[in-house]
């Protein structure tokens, strides 16, 4: 029986040659990267109002004074550097030095979103072998949905601190998925009793190691995007659960959570105190409250009669569609006001997330790993938290955006490829997955027609 698993693994692939399955994944990265092109030369550059690329105009003018001044501005509001100056700088400055390479050139400057959206679609590849090094179809899939959502493409090529910020989160989650589990290790095999393995191997003595490249990692996450510090607890639970099951007690586990916690602490501090001395407020929430006073709020809806039910689901409306493909035009943009394509194809999308959480739960029911199962636990917890802080967000201004979940997208692809193959038997897995695959990319060239 062992001696036939490798041609059985084969034929649950469809079939599919080792070669093939080497140049599959480089072939969804190379056309990620090409659609994102395509979205970046259909698209105007520099509109604030645009939802598929937002806020550019006031990203590119904070790049364009960091590439001449070399230097943080002074947040003011919509005065001087405009009203993106809150944000932390290194993708500012990155951009900068594409800037330059670019001859000044905004759509050459959203090519940095666009090697960072990539970095996202990699890291998906990479964490589904990681956890089912014998299933490179659900890898591929998993790879495929981030690759040609067409939103994901949009923010691949704007101008803006989202794509990189989503290319950190999702570092660190695969950062901590090596943490957890040094080999690749499949979802189901083989376990003893209770299900699944009860600890992981002992790690190597000596140096900072995986802790260390976390906290490197989360720092630069705190120095792109405030966001970033819902990383901060999934990292401490990460090293501290890791810990755990290697045997050490919650003493050791602690003092190895300092590790990356630390480091980011060295990275990211210097801007929170900046922040602190400057404007008082270390995460610019009481200036950003006070600066866009003016702009859309819930409250408003409320005082023209919508009732808090009638708001959320508005705004579970719009967020939903906005998560799949919102665009821009020139009539619409002064007012940010974003356009949909047909209801029939959310409604597609409506559908066929349900069945595929429903796939996930029957997942759930399958033994696995504990170091993996502690992965996706922790996957959980990040979608968690950026839905309680988008929450938070909406109750006070009406920001109906769902690439305020991309920070999550790294996991969320993860569970959407797990769900969709449990909905089938093996033997209709390959097709159906590299169906799903080809339907995510018309999809995403379909939604290209609509830019302008």
């Amino acid at each position: 029986m062992s001696r036939r698993r490798p041609r059985e693994i084969h034929r649950q692939q469809g079939l599919l040659s080792d070669r093939w399955l080497g140049y599959a994944p480089w072939a969804v990265l190379a056309a990620h990267i090409l659609l994102a092109i395509a979205y970046n030369l259909a698209t105007p550059f520099g509109n604030n109002g645009y939802a598929n690329t937002p806020d550019e105009g006031a990203h590119f003018q904070y790049v364009e004074f960091v590439a001449r001044e070399w230097r943080l501005p002074l947040f003011e509001g919509y005065e001087g550097v405009g009203y993106e100056a809150h944000q932390p700088p290194l993708y500012y400055f990155l951009a900068a030095v594409v800037y330059h390479l670019f001859g000044g050139a905004g759509k050459g400057v959203r090519l940095l979103s666009t090697l960072c959206s990539a970095g996202v679609v990699w890291l998906v590849w990479l964490s589904l072998r990681r956890i089912a090094p014998e299933r490179p179809l659900l890898a591929l899939s998993g790879m495929g949905f981030a690759a040609f959502l067409p939103m994901h493409l949009a923010i691949g090529s704007a101008v803006g601190n989202d794509a990189l910020t989503n290319l950190l989160f999702a570092a660190v989650l695969y950062g901590v998925l090596v943490l957890l589990c040094p080999h690749p290790q499949p979802l189901s095999h083989s376990v003893g009793e209770g299900g699944t393995n009860s600890s992981l191997p002992r790690r190597r003595s000596g140096g900072l190691g995986d802790e260390g490249i976390l906290g490197l990692l989360l720092g630069l996450a705190l120095i792109t995007k405030a966001t970033a510090v819902l990383l901060i607890p999934v990292v401490a639970l990460g090293v501290l659960w890791g810990a755990r099951l290697r045997g050490q007690i919650w003493g050791q586990g602690a003092l190895r959570a300092g590790i990356p916690l630390g480091i980011a602490l060295l990275i990211g501090g210097w801007w929170f105190a900046r922040n602190a001395i400057l404007y008082d407020d270390p995460l610019l929430q009481k200036t950003f409250l006070n600066v866009f006073a003016g702009t859309a709020k819930a409250q408003d809806f409320i005082e023209a009669g919508l009732s808090w039910g009638q708001y959320l689901q508005w705004v579970a409306d719009w967020t939903f569609r906005s998560f799949w493909f919102a665009y821009g035009t020139p009539e619409t943009a002064p007012k940010g006001i974003p356009n949909f394509v047909e209801d029939y194809f959310y409604w597609f999308w409506a559908v066929w997330t349900v069945l595929v959480l429903a796939g996930l739960l029957l997942y759930l029911r399958q033994p696995a790993s504990a170091a993996v199962r502690v992965w996706l636990n922790l996957c959980a917890v990040t979608i968690a938290l950026v839905a309680v802080a988008f929450l938070l967000f909406i109750r006070v201004f009406f920001q109906a955006q769902g690439r305020y979940f991309y920070p999550a997208l790294l996991p969320i692809s993860v569970f959407f490829a797990l769900g969709w193959e449990q909905l089938f038997p093996p033997k209709w897995r390959p097709a159906m997955q590299t169906g799903w695959i080809a339907l995510m990319l018309m999809f995403a060239l379909w939604c290209w027609r609509y830019l302008e």
